[in-house]
């Protein structure tokens, strides 16, 4: 009855919250489908985590799209000319079970507020775009949290056939908060990344900045170079992560909907780990029709002594289908070598899929999953985790939606229990000025 209570007075608190504010909003505050690569894209999909060299992006195409930090959709960087400055927010009442992601956590009624703030610019040969969401939440059991997320992407062309892409993404805050963010719906790794949680982490940071060369050879053959550097600090857990990775593939059009790539990566341990890792491989990615994308790459992965001798075959399976009635789905499976945020050197094990419907041109309903597995290192231990989201969104006004959200989240890290349940209501504002795709 206790927890009646505390779940009844949540959407009260909430109502009252969303009552207070009177702007609009473009579009549902919920993420747009997207192709799946890897997750989009050279991994913008939104988390806090590294991303892995074995995600192989698929540059036979330039990117001009990146998802927006509050969930609403992904913006296309080339639709404004002139420099835009965006401003949003989420306002958002609820109850959380454990907001720490401990073990005997005690639940809590919580509120947070998540401002939104972007520039955005394009001429003829760049486009820019800068994001900045931090989420600031209150609970009525613990102290105030935050945790500042920001992005920056900068997309050019030296000449018609070569593009470059510089992007960065980076957070600060207290871990537990992540559950908090939007879930990138309709993308790979989307529910997947959201299942990896510490206990008792705390304030951490998270930082990656990477450098994309591309080069169309001839209208069937490309060329993609990467390099990147990932940092990770966990002061409460006395833990450091550094990776810096590169990656080359090249990728080769049969025809129009049939492709195939070659890749080499390597990735060069500096932090708490000391090691190099180096592997190989080949993919094929294919549009058997216009509302099907299917992608498969995998490959061997070879580590040097100093990774604990980590061997095996790493591998990447993706596949997205539109539905009839405006819905998607997509499913994705992969066996990566690097993923810092859980421990430089582990072998991580993710499967994730999910449900998106649009419906009578103002709602959204969606469904997210995700399992997420790791191999136990002497330096760290084995984690598994299971995330669970779904949401509903209705757009009350032009750029103003409204909508909830139950999230549960189960995981185990070194033999420690987490559980969670978190109920949410919210108000999106989303600026006119941004265009979002589909």
């Amino acid at each position: 009855m206790k927890n009646r209570s505390r779940i009844q007075f949540a959407i009260v608190l909430a109502t009252a919250i969303c009552g207070r504010v009177s702007y609009a909003q473009d579009t549902p505050a919920q993420a747009n489908p997207q192709t799946l690569t890897p997750a989009p894209t050279i991994q913008t999909t939104v988390d806090s985590s590294s991303p892995s060299p074995v995600d192989v992006v698929d540059q036979s195409q330039t990117s001009q799209d990146v998802p927006a930090l509050d969930g609403s959709g992904v913006i296309s960087m080339s639709s404004i000319r002139k420099p835009q400055l965006l401003i949003g927010g989420t306002v958002t009442g609820g109850y959380d079970t454990n907001p720490l992601n401990i073990g005997d956590g005690k639940p809590s009624i919580l509120y947070s507020i998540s401002p939104y703030i972007g520039l955005q610019s394009s001429t003829d040969r760049t486009q820019l775009l800068l994001q900045y969401h931090p989420t600031i939440s209150r609970y009525s059991s613990y102290s105030e949290e935050i945790m500042h997320l920001a992005t920056a992407r900068l997309v050019g062309s030296l000449t018609p056939r070569l593009s470059w892409t510089i992007g960065a993404t980076g957070s600060h805050g207290d871990d537990s908060l992540r559950l908090l963010e939007p879930v990138q719906s309709g993308t790979a790794g989307g529910g997947s990344s959201s299942g990896s949680f510490l206990p008792n982490a705390g304030v951490v940071t998270n930082a990656d900045a990477g450098i994309d060369l591309h080069y169309d050879a001839s209208p069937r053959d490309a060329v993609g170079f990467r390099i990147s550097n990932s940092y990770n600090s966990f002061p409460a857990l006395h833990e450091k992560g550094s990776v810096a990775t590169e990656t080359l593939n090249v990728n080769h059009s049969l025809k129009p909907t049939l492709s195939f790539l070659i890749y080499e990566q390597s990735a060069q341990y500096y932090g708490d780990l000391k090691c190099t890792a180096v592997g190989a491989g080949a993919g094929v990615r294919w549009q058997p029709s216009e509302s099907t994308l299917i992608s498969l790459k995998g490959g061997p992965q070879i580590d040097t002594p100093g990774c604990k001798s980590q061997q095996g075959f790493s591998y990447g399976a993706s596949v997205s289908k539109k539905l009839p009635r405006r819905s998607l789905f997509f499913l994705t499976a992969n066996r990566q070598p690097v993923i810092s945020y859980l421990g430089s050197g582990l072998w991580q094990d993710d499967v994730s899929g999910g449900y998106e419907r649009e419906f009578q041109s103002a709602n959204v309903l969606s469904f997210d999953a995700g399992f997420v597995h790791s191999s136990t290192l002497v330096n760290t231990s084995s984690y598994h985790g299971t995330f669970i989201d779904s949401s509903y969104t209705r757009r009350i006004h032009n750029r103003l939606s409204l909508g909830w959200s139950y999230r549960a989240f189960m995981g185990v890290s070194g033999g420690v229990g987490m559980n969670r349940n978190i109920l949410q209501f919210c108000l999106t504002f989303t600026p006119n000025s941004r265009t979002l795709t589909k």
